[in-house]
């Protein structure tokens, strides 16, 4: 796959996180008939067979290249990245809102900020930590819906933690993807994480599955969101690196700020979850601190 251009980038990411938004609440029907583990595994099983199909159009070349040092790099981004981001998703969405999952999924960007500066020294202009700080004062607005008083501990369900926990996974596999894209192509990086994260996901899907409710396998609407996550969602984590690979970890991540927009929206189609003043204030100043942090060269 050829390199995107930086604009094609950005057209590339909008959609990403467009997709990515309407996770949270066609999660939050799938999780109805099965739970979050089981479903998550479904989901990056299918994925793993339909990324492996791609990757054999353009030959297997590149993979049968492959030696045992690059497994250590490949497994990292497989448990930062699938086991860790993607499996513990699930499970806060379980326990938590969707709005509450798509909102505190915002904080991914300050994360991946972060990170890379500390991580790839990556420097960033008085316009793009203007971007993020108003990204931010965005997702405080929503999650206190408001009322600054209420951004409290106590207020905070258990899926909201582990929707933290699942950002900083995610943070983890942009930021340590550039480094393994320097040897590997998103492709090839993509496929194996997927693989290896599945295979990490199967032992705990089974451990699990005594902790919740009986799955209904003969729900159409799960498999609808199995089969829709798991096609689109595999073609997305291809172009996200190409993103990453583009406009750099720090970039890239700003635009997962798009995500409460598109993720507020459809769980109040999908699912009936409120959406508030608040809410609505709080998606544009995350709109606002999208452009003025990708608006500087």
């Amino acid at each position: 796959m050829s390199p995107l251009s930086q604009t094609r980038a950005y057209v590339a990411l909008l959609l990403i996180v467009a997709l990515w938004g309407s996770y949270p609440a066609t999660a939050k029907l799938a999780l109805a008939d099965l739970p979050p583990f089981l479903l998550v595994t479904l989901r990056c099983l299918l994925a793993s067979a339909f990324l492996a199909i791609l990757l054999a159009r353009h030959g297997f070349e590149e993979a049968w290249a492959l030696t045992w040092r690059d497994l250590p790099g490949l497994g990292f981004l497989a448990f930062s990245g699938i086991f860790i981001s993607t499996g513990f998703t699930y499970l806060a969405i379980y326990l938590t809102t969707a709005s509450n999952a798509v909102i505190l999924q915002a904080t991914t960007p300050v994360m991946v900020v972060l990170g890379a500066r500390l991580y790839l020294g990556e420097r960033l202009g008085r316009l793009q930590w203007a971007g993020v700080a108003c990204s931010t004062v965005g997702v405080l607005f929503v999650v206190t819906r408001g009322q600054w008083a209420a951004l409290r501990l106590a207020n905070l369900q258990v899926g909201d933690f582990l929707v933290l926990f699942a950002c900083s996974g995610w943070s983890v596999y942009t930021i340590y993807g550039k480094r393994v894209l320097a040897a590997q192509s998103p492709a090839l990086a993509t496929t194996a994480a997927y693989v290896l994260g599945s295979l990490m996901l199967v032992p705990l899907a089974v451990a699990t599955a005594p902790l919740f409710p009986a799955p209904r396998l003969a729900s159409p609407i799960a498999w609808g969101v199995v089969l829709y996550q798991a096609s689109l969602g595999a073609l997305a984590h291809v172009w996200w690196y190409e993103g990453v690979k583009a406009v750099g970890p720090s970039r890239t991540a700003i635009f997962m700020n798009l995500q409460p927009a598109v993720g507020v929206l459809l769980a109040r189609a999908l699912v009936g979850e409120s959406i508030g003043l608040a809410q609505v204030l709080g998606g544009l100043a995350v709109l606002v601190g999208v452009a003025l942090t990708t608006r500087q060269k």
